[in-house]
């Protein structure tokens, strides 16, 4: 297993794994400045030039590729930015700016959390004690599970292939199944069980959110604008022709899934 995981880790690309929220910035902006051009707004200069440092920190820790101590911190101070500006300025401020503006909290976080992720992992791959190994291989996956759990809207499809790829390597590998089947149950016992556990639920989310996906693709209200938007046309039995082709192609998804 540490041979595969430090393989995983080694060819990962942070930059590439989550979504990228730059378009982010000129919308909290302009929603800024048209709620400032009321009367009763209060400090717009002040509010855009704490949006232009939280843009400026942002556009850094997007340029930095190694994973660093510094980044790290500068991931955490993305993070308190964005919720200090949430607090200051959210009595006026658009529901729409606040709510951008906590997606840009929320990519900090998660960033974050998949530099510890592999920082786990990592160690856990040089970790000549097996115990200790899976203890790190443990907490970075619990780490992994939590945003798989409610943040995978966040990921590209390379990060949530990495994500699979890394609960996969700890279902797969048979010292840590011997382990979890070993008895009578002791810490490295639990400790395997629980990878084992994380892992699977990992891949259960990542198969939910992507099962959905296909399902809102392929919706009657989503296939019915599709169809709508390529036929051009008023003829509504061209129409429902190519809409019902492609409901077949739904269900043969749906068929190959199953």
């Amino acid at each position: 297993m540490t041979l595969a995981i430090k393989q995983i880790i080694e060819t990962s690309d942070r930059s590439e794994e989550i979504k990228g929220i730059a378009e982010k910035f000129p919308a909290i902006q302009q929603s800024l400045e048209k709620a400032f051009q009321s009367q009763d707004a209060l400090a717009p200069e002040e509010a855009l030039k704490d949006l232009l440092s939280i843009y400026d920190l942002y556009l850094y820790i997007e340029s930095e590729s190694n994973p660093s101590e510094r980044l790290l911190k500068s991931l955490e101070e993305l993070e308190c930015s964005a919720e200090e500006f949430k607090t200051k300025y959210k009595d006026f401020a658009p529901k729409e700016a606040v709510d951008d503006i906590e997606n840009v909290q929320v990519w900090a976080k998660i960033s974050r959390t998949m530099m510890s992720v592999k920082v786990y992992a990592l160690a856990a791959s040089v970790e000549n004690n097996e115990l200790n190994q899976l203890r790190l291989f443990y907490r970075g996956l619990i780490d992994l599970l939590d945003i798989a759990e409610n943040y995978l809207s966040f990921f590209t499809e390379r990060g949530r292939e990495l994500a699979k790829a890394l609960a996969q390597t700890a279902i797969s590998d048979k010292t840590v199944e011997n382990y979890a089947k070993k008895r009578p149950v002791d810490e490295i016992t639990s400790q395997a069980i629980g990878i084992r556990t994380a892992a699977k639920a990992i891949l259960w989310e990542i198969n939910r959110h992507e099962n959905q996906d296909l399902l809102d693709k392929f919706s009657y209200k989503a296939l019915y604008e599709k169809a709508n938007n390529a036929v051009k046309t008023d003829g509504k039995e061209e129409l429902l022709k190519t809409l019902r082709s492609w409901r077949e192609e739904y269900i043969n998804e749906l068929e190959k899934l199953s």
